[in-house]
């Protein structure tokens, strides 16, 4: 799968950024890269469904690499034309690989946490719980994985002089786009956990947001749902304080009516 290029990145960044930078077998990099991350967040994605069900499982396993596929796809045009306005000398196959290498240590993370989210399912977590775990451990190999691209171009404008110092700072406004755009892609591809108690979907109907979402999973982790409102008593078929009103007025009425009779 990775032929030294995944043990690279994790151990020896800058030599793997040289292998990169000196167009050295740029394409089978690529394709290395490509491969090892469609593995990784298959396998990341199996774990988050197997919570639900087998088919789900299945679902996620291809849903989290089309996820960030997606993403590459569309936000990866904006920054490679940005890099060449501000004068970046990379080639298209050099800054590609470089922000592969972001995903593929996004993966790596991934994977390295599967065991744990898997021992928190099988201990019979919450489902809240781990749709909050599991969003944790996205933005942790999100975050790891921007440096990782933010490292390699810092690398390059110091080292080679192949990306301006000026890209670096863009770069950091791109992270932001992209975040933005795999946040909801991730909650138009949804569901990838599955909640236990519904059958298996492939998609979820469309409905707010993915941050209202987390607020309000948040906000029922640790608080709880809210409790159904008590169903007030009922009295001879008729319920709470209306009705006792009414008995209490047509009783009024009756008598007054009888002592109108008696007069």
């Amino acid at each position: 799968m990775n032929k030294g290029v995944f043990p690279q990145l994790l151990r020896n960044r800058d030599g793997f950024y040289d292998g990169v930078l000196t167009n050295e077998r740029i394409a089978g990099i690529i394709l290395r890269l490509l491969l090892g991350c469609v593995i990784l967040f298959g396998i990341y994605g199996i774990v988050m469904g197997a919570y639900n069900s087998p088919f789900q499982a299945i679902s996620s396993a291809i849903k989290v690499p089309v996820l960030f596929l997606l993403a590459l796809i569309i936000c990866y045009p904006a920054l490679f034309i940005f890099n060449i306005l501000l004068g970046s000398k990379l080639s298209l196959g050099q800054s590609l690989a470089l922000l592969l290498s972001a995903f593929a240590l996004s993966s790596c993370i991934l994977a390295s946490f599967a065991p744990i989210a898997l021992f928190f399912m099988l201990i019979g977590s919450s489902y809240a719980f781990l749709r909050l775990l599991h969003v944790a451990i996205f933005a942790v190999a999100g975050l790891a994985g921007m440096k990782t691209l933010n490292d390699g171009l810092v690398y390059a404008c110091e080292k080679y002089s192949t990306y301006p110092r000026q890209g670096v700072r863009v770069f950091k406004v791109w992270i932001i786009i992209f975040a933005f755009v795999g946040t909801q892609l991730a909650w138009n591809l949804r569901p990838f956990l599955g909640n236990r108690d519904m059958e298996f979907q492939l998609f979820r109907k469309q409905e707010g947001n993915f941050y209202s979402h987390i607020i309000k999973t948040t906000r029922g982790f640790i608080f709880g749902k809210k409790s159904e409102p008590a169903s007030r008593p009922k009295f001879g078929g008729l319920d709470g304080a209306t009705d006792i009103e009414r008995k209490v007025n047509e009783y009024i009425d009756s008598v007054g009516r009888r002592s109108s009779d008696a007069r």
